[in-house]
């Protein structure tokens, strides 16, 4: 199966190497070029529970790529995604099925632009992956990969990927109810990632922190609100369970919006608290802790804040989600 992911980041990256375990042929198509010339030359680095080890995925700008592949997996930044795919609609045959396993809200409308329905699947995971260095990537932990085709009928190929995923070593299903899926992980990613982004801190470390840790809690509980209000039954219990979990699998991990942060690149502020700031204000639902957290995010974002002179606002009981 020749497979294209697009994004050579931490999770383009970690994918890469597994579905390479699987026996897939392997592109890795990113814009940056000096990245690309490090992963030719000296190879993909993945280091994880059962130590390092070297992969060699094909690597390249998309332009320089010419065959239609079986699989395009989508893995850029959910505000890349118009360009990703429009660059990249050269790869895609009438029997290519491309799958987006982005952060957010955002990205899939853009997809359905340009790719059918029945040759489009959405999904999400939870694994983590960080980038240690150009071309060397780190993946502590155990998640799930969960998919789901767009269309009515099953989505070609994706029970092969799913296989494929599996073998590799990637714990993956087809999940029949993706959408909420993806709205759990949305709240997820927005309450913890933000918090660790505004504070510097790792998963591990925002757990140590008392007024850290309330303040994820407060934010899923705004967040959970909202997506009640838009009609997904999202669970909040089975979300606060999983961050709990992830304080203590994954405290060693830096979420992709505190490596932005770090690296001064552009954060998923839209895909996140923004998109869900959205639906709020369509619902005329009060979420102080939300607003809060997307104005500091957008002023780091302009560089006025630096993430480790950042306050974060206060929460009190009621808005404190449990913990």
């Amino acid at each position: 199966m020749q497979i294209a992911i697009i994004g050579a980041g931490a999770m383009g990256s970690l994918f890469a190497c597994r579905l390479i375990d699987a026996g897939a042929e392997v592109t890795l198509i990113d814009v940056d070029t000096a990245l690309l010339q490090v992963l030719s030359s000296s190879g993909l680095k993945l280091h994880d529970q059962h130590g390092q080890r070297t992969y060699w995925p094909q690597v390249a700008t998309c332009d320089a790529v010419h065959a239609v592949m079986d699989v395009l997996i989508v893995f850029t930044k959910s505000y890349h995604t118009r360009q990703a795919i429009t660059s990249c609609l050269h790869l895609v045959g009438a029997s290519t099925l491309v799958v987006t396993l982005q952060n957010g809200l955002d990205s899939l409308p853009v997809l359905r632009e340009y790719i059918p329905d029945d040759q489009l699947a959405m999904g999400m995971t939870l694994y983590p992956a960080d980038v240690v260095s150009p071309g060397v990537v780190r993946s502590l932990g155990e998640a799930q990969v969960r998919m789901r085709g767009v269309g009515v009928a099953p989505a070609r190929g994706l029970d092969k990927l799913v296989e494929l995923l599996c073998r590799g070593g990637l714990q993956s299903l087809i999940d029949p109810h993706i959408d909420v899926t993806i709205w759990e992980k949305v709240v997820f990613n927005t309450a913890l990632n933000s918090v660790c982004a505004l504070t510097g801190a790792t998963v591990g470390e925002v757990a140590l922190h008392r007024d850290h840790r309330r303040q994820v809690f407060a934010l899923v509980r705004e967040a959970v609100s909202v997506a009640w209000a838009v009609g997904v039954a999202v669970n909040a219990e089975r979300i606060q369970a999983g961050i709990e979990e992830a304080f203590v699998v994954h405290a060693t991990h830096k979420p992709s919006m505190l490596q932005d942060v770090e690296h001064g690149r552009r954060i998923e502020v839209d895909a996140l608290s923004g998109a869900l700031l959205g639906h709020a204000e369509r619902h005329a639902l009060e979420v102080p802790a939300l607003a809060s957290v997307d104005a500091l995010l957008r002023r780091i974002g302009r560089g006025v804040l630096a993430s480790q002179d950042t306050v974060l606002p206060q929460c009190n009981g009621e808005n404190a989600a449990g913990r």
